[in-house]
Formats: structure tokens, C-alpha cells, sequence
């Protein structure tokens, strides 16, 4: 009966540990920087990302849901493939900061999901 037990116990204890250790690779996300990640590219290929940067100023093109654009930081650009799954912000433009979510897969960050800082003047209004 003790055995039974014993082996019931660590069956179950193994079981949970697997589901928690598969389902957070799926679920966590590396936070970089564009500039990290248009540097050292090859390391962070097929990599569930968080890239933070500046949308460049004339390189959004959208097309339906999908959008394409470049983040860039201190000089260094990372090309962004939006698949359109959800939707852009309403502060998403040309010249905000910007994080992007996905994966970068053969040069390109494709992503899912784009979070944008709110305009300046909106802190402004804010702060008074």
C-alpha cells in the first residue's frame, strides 16, 4: 500500500512539474532592446522576443490587418512583420516608442502583438 503510494505520489509531482517546465518555454518572452537584437541576431533566432524600439520615421506599410515596419534603436534597425491576429494600437505610428512580440525567424521579427507609448501630450495633459 505504501508503495503504491510512494509511486502514485511521484507520478503526479512529475506530471505537474512537466506541464509548468513545457507550458512557461511557450509563454515567456526574452525583453531586448532593437539594438541587441539587430547586433547578434543569430543567437536569438526562433525565440519568443519582446523588442523595445522607435518606429522608424517612413517605414510602416500596411496592408489590411498585416503591417510591416522597422524598430530602431542607437542606430541599429530590426525589420517587423505584423501579422495582423490583433489589432495595432490606436497610438501606433511612425516616431513612437514601441515593443513588439514574436518571433525572428529569418531576419525578421514576426509579431502578434504591438503595445506603443502614448504622445508626449498626452502625459502633458496628464500631469496638470
Amino acid at each position: 500500500m505504501k508503495l503504491k503510494f510512494v509511486i502514485l505520489s511521484l507520478l503526479i509531482i512529475s506530471s505537474l512539474l512537466g506541464i509548468a517546465f513545457f507550458s512557461s518555454q511557450e509563454t515567456s518572452f526574452l525583453l531586448l532592446d532593437a539594438n541587441e537584437l539587430a547586433s547578434n541576431p543569430k543567437k536569438y533566432e526562433n525565440q519568443n522576443l519582446r523588442v523595445r524600439g522607435v518606429v522608424k520615421v517612413g517605414s510602416v506599410v500596411r496592408e489590411g490587418k498585416e503591417a510591416k515596419f522597422i524598430l530602431e534603436l542607437n542606430g541599429l534597425e530590426v525589420p517587423v512583420f505584423f501579422n495582423g491576429k490583433t489589432l495595432l494600437p490606436d497610438a501606433f505610428k511612425e516616431g513612437v516608442k514601441a515593443r513588439a512580440d514574436g518571433k525572428f525567424l529569418n531576419g525578421v521579427l514576426v509579431s502578434d502583438h504591438v503595445e506603443a507609448k502614448c504622445a508626449s501630450k498626452y502625459e502633458a495633459e496628464y500631469a496638470e
